[in-house]
């Protein structure tokens, strides 16, 4: 069991007020059912507290608990302009179109071990507990909800996105603050296979090899946003996804 530091003005005795109870379906996407319960004391133990006889949360009570928990729960701090989107388990951003110098270490002998200079597309980054996601935009402008997305075309990705991150290790805050950390983590580690299924990932014969071999022999913008291929998906949907693969996890 963790400890759990409660930090106070002074001295601060705290007294048993109230218990809530959560019910939900076996599927985590399902349901949710809450009742409040008063506390009373035990008539065979009048030293003893318990929980008393549930009834069904009311709005108004709800509302009370999410303001008394979101004073701790809640997002304090200057949002940046990337930032997209955010919730208690999610953070998601974009960063503009950019010639990057970009690692491999690679099995594929046309790359090898190498660094250079190479054009990137601009992309949406979702993070969440544990995994993040990448995807790529056809231009370099802040999305919307209903933006299309495309995939990235970076080796270490899975077909939903899903960024494979090997021994990197991700910060451990999900907070705006921890963007930085976030794209470091991403453009600064060695890219070293595709992880994709999908045939089409990108719109280039010889798929993503040939497309990173032609671009660190010569970055070129153009073409790599010509290679995009669509994932089919706007921004809103695929953080719905997200949303749901997670809470089921």
């Amino acid at each position: 069991m963790k400890t759990v530091a409660i930090i106070a003005a002074g001295d601060t005795t705290l007294n048993l007020s109230g218990a809530l109870l959560l019910y939900q379906a076996d599927n985590h996407g399902g349901p949710i059912y809450a009742t409040t319960h008063g506390i009373v004391i035990d008539a065979n133990n009048p030293a003893r507290r318990v929980i008393g006889p549930g009834v069904p949360m009311t709005q108004s009570a709800l509302a009370a608990f999410a303001a008394r928990v979101s004073v701790k729960t809640a997002y304090a701090g200057f949002v940046p302009e990337n930032l997209l989107y955010t919730a208690p388990n999610m953070i998601a951003w974009w960063t503009p179109a950019a010639v990057r110098t970009t690692w491999f270490k690679s099995n594929y002998p046309e790359i090898g071990t190498t660094h250079g200079p190479a054009a990137h597309p601009a992309l949406v980054f979702v993070a969440v507990p544990g995994g993040w996601y990448v995807f790529a935009l056809r231009e370099s402008a802040r999305p919307g909800p209903a933006t299309t997305l495309y995939h990235a075309p970076h080796f270490n990705v899975w077909d939903g996105g899903r960024i494979c991150t090997g021994n990197v290790p991700l910060p451990e805050a999900l907070a705006a603050s921890a963007i930085p950390a976030y794209e470091d983590a991403f453009f600064r580690s060695h890219f070293t296979h595709s992880n994709r299924q999908i045939p089409h990932a990108v719109r280039t014969k010889g798929g993503t090899k040939a497309l990173w071999v032609s671009q660190l022999a010569k970055p070129d913008p153009d073409a790599m946003r010509s290679a995009l291929a669509s994932t089919k998906e706007d921004l809103q949907s695929a953080i719905a996804r997200i949303t749901q693969s997670n809470s089921n996890q």
